[in-house]
C-alpha cells in the first residue's frame, strides 16, 4: 500500500514522502489509520540537530484500527485508539517489583515500520494500543503530553496547600495548571516570556496567575524562596534560576530537552541547607493514558484552549516553521491527515 509519510533531517528539513507500506502486518501489531498527530517539543529539538538521517516521525497519535494482525486480542477494527509511546513489560523482575515506571522493554511503534504518526498509515504493537471514546481525534491526541504533564505533576509530589510555580507555558506546562490545582494546589503561577502572550493568556484561562517577563528569574526578588513545587518545563539552563524559588524544603520537577550543553552549575551547598530536591520527571513508559483521557473528556484539560492550530498533512512542513518561528501566536499545531 502507497501512503504519505513526513521524514525529517537536521537541521530543520522536512519533506512528505510516497512510501510503500508493507501489506503484512507483524505479529501483534495493528495497521492504524491516523487522524490526528501533535507536534512535539521533542520534534523541534530533533529537527535541530538530533536528526542525522532521514527518519519518520510524530508520536502524539490518534487514529482508528483499520487491520489486525495475528494475535490482537481485545481490539476490534474500527475502534478508535490512541498510542503509547512507551511501554513495560509486565514480566521483568522491576514490573514485579511495582515499578513499571522504570522499564521500557515492551514493544513500540518507533521501530516498528517505515512510518510515523504523521502519516496516513503505520503499525503499531498492539500492547500499546488504548481505546477511547467520546472525543474528537485531535483532543484525543492529546494523551501523550497530557500524561507527561501528570508525570510532572505527580513527580513533584504536590500535596494540599501547596504554592505551585511552573516555568514554560508549552502545551505540557499548560496542562499541568489543571492538574496541578486538582492536586491541591493552592495557588499557581505561571511564569513565560512576553513574547509568547497566546500561551500566557491560555495560562491564565486555566486558572494560574502569570507573570510574564523577558527578564532573568533571578532578578525577580518577589518570586524568591515563594513556592513550595517548582515544575520546570523549558530547557536545562533554567534550572539553577528555578533553584531560587523553591521555599524551604521545597520540591522541583523538570522535563525538558535542550540544545547544546546540558550541563549547569548550582550552589550544592544552598541546595543542601534548604533541604530541596531536584527531580526528573521522564514520562516513559507512558503511563497514565486512561486518567489524562477522563481529564480530556470531562474538560478538566480543554482541548480546545490547548491546540492552537489544526494543519492537514499537507502542509507538515508550514506547520514545523510555524512551531519554530512563531511561538507568540502558537500553542499546539495539530496534524490531521
Amino acid at each position: 500500500m502507497q501512503i504519505r509519510s513526513a521524514y525529517m533531517k537536521s537541521p530543520w528539513e522536512c519533506m512528505l514522502r510516497k512510501i510503500d507500506l508493507p501489506d503484512q502486518i507483524p505479529d501483534k501489531h495493528v495497521l492504524i489509520r491516523v487522524e490526528a498527530c501533535g507536534i512535539c517539543g521533542t520534534d523541534l529539538s530533533n529537527a535541530e540537530e538530533n536528526m542525522d538521517d532521514w527518519q519518520p516521525f510524530g508520536h502524539e497519535i490518534a487514529g482508528v484500527v483499520e487491520k489486525l494482525g495475528s494475535h490482537c486480542e481485545g481490539l476490534q477494527v474500527g475502534d478508535t485508539v490512541v498510542l503509547e509511546s512507551a511501554g513495560f513489560c509486565g514480566t521483568c523482575d522491576l514490573c514485579r517489583n511495582g515499578r513499571v515506571d522504570l522499564c521500557n522493554k515492551a514493544p513500540h511503534f518507533w521501530n516498528a515500520g517505515p512510518s510515523m504518526g504523521f502519516s496516513d498509515y503505520m503499525f503499531a504493537p498492539a500492547c500499546g494500543v488504548v481505546r477511547y471514546d467520546g472525543l474528537t481525534p485531535d483532543a484525543a491526541s492529546l494523551a501523550e503530553p497530557a500524561g507527561v504533564a501528570y508525570d510532572m505533576v505527580k513527580t513533584a509530589d504536590i500535596q494540599h496547600g501547596d504554592r505551585v510555580c511552573i516555568i514554560g507555558p508549552g502545551p505540557i506546562g499548560l496542562m499541568a495548571i489543571p492538574i496541578a490545582l486538582r492536586s491541591g494546589a493552592d495557588k499557581v503561577v505561571c511564569v513565560g516570556r512576553t513574547r509568547n502572550h497566546a500561551r500566557l493568556e491560555a495560562a491564565a484561562k486555566l486558572g494560574a496567575q502569570v507573570v510574564a517577563s523577558d527578564r532573568s528569574i533571578v532578578e525577580h526578588a518577589e518570586l524568591h524562596r515563594q513556592f513550595d513545587r517548582v515544575l520546570v518545563t523549558a530547557p536545562v539552563q533554567m534550572i539553577p534560576e528555578a533553584i531560587s524559588l523553591l521555599a524551604y524544603g521545597g520540591i522541583m520537577s523538570y522535563i525538558g530537552i535542550g540544545s547544546g550543553s546540558g550541563m549547569i552549575q548550582f550552589d550544592a551547598n544552598d541546595f543542601h541547607y534548604r533541604k530541596l530536591q531536584l527531580r526528573a520527571s521522564f514520562a516513559s513508559p507512558a503511563l497514565y493514558y486512561p486518567i489524562v483521557l477522563k481529564m480530556l473528556k470531562n474538560g478538566t484539560i480543554p482541548a480546545d484552549l490547548i491546540i492552537s492550530h489544526r494543519m492537514p498533512l499537507a502542509d507538515i512542513e508550514k506547520a514545523m516553521t510555524l512551531c519554530k518561528e512563531d511561538k507568540g501566536k502558537t500553542v499546539k499545531v495539530v496534524i490531521t491527515p
